[in-house]
């Protein structure tokens, strides 16, 4: 998905979750809160015949607790494909969308044979670690102060 078309989508979603968090939370939604399980906001392309989940989210409990927000949807994650840059939640395919984790260590997809260092790379344009999120790293410094990750250069660029 190209940039500008990921954060048009993205900020919707946003606003469907605070939306969503502040009916939820209200009073007059006590029943709806009780049975409620799952929301989900995928992006569909009739292209590819694919959708892109954007949003997963529900509420849970246990032990007779009250009830908390869950996630389950992936951080988003910028790549370089053919020259473009796409976003994609990180456990996804940036050229097909299909899933794909752990792209560091299973280098291509599993669907479309896409191969990160060859056909995609992850495009990193801040200094937060792609492996842990938490941690930094820069091109003088590729290895993460949080986590000890090691970004391999063959695979990334740097924006």
């Amino acid at each position: 998905m190209d940039p500008s078309t990921f954060e048009a989508a993205d900020s919707l979603v946003d606003e469907i979750a605070e939306i969503v968090d502040s009916v939820l939370l209200s009073d007059q939604l006590t029943k709806l809160r009780q049975v409620l399980e799952e929301l989900i906001v995928d992006v569909f392309d009739r292209k590819r015949e694919t959708a892109l989940p954007l949003l997963n989210t529900g509420l849970s409990t246990s032990d007779d607790r009250p009830l908390f927000r869950t996630w389950g949807d992936s951080s988003p994650q910028r790549y370089v494909v053919n020259g473009d840059i796409q976003v994609v939640p990180n456990d996804r395919c940036p050229k097909c969308w299909e899933l794909w984790g752990f792209k560091f260590d299973h280098r291509t997809c599993g669907h479309c044979g896409t191969t990160l260092g060859r056909d995609c790379k992850v495009l990193l344009d801040s200094d937060v670690c792609p492996q842990c999120e938490n941690g930094s790293v820069s091109m003088t410094k590729p290895v993460c102060d949080k986590c000890g990750y090691k970004v391999d250069l063959n695979l990334v660029t740097w924006g």
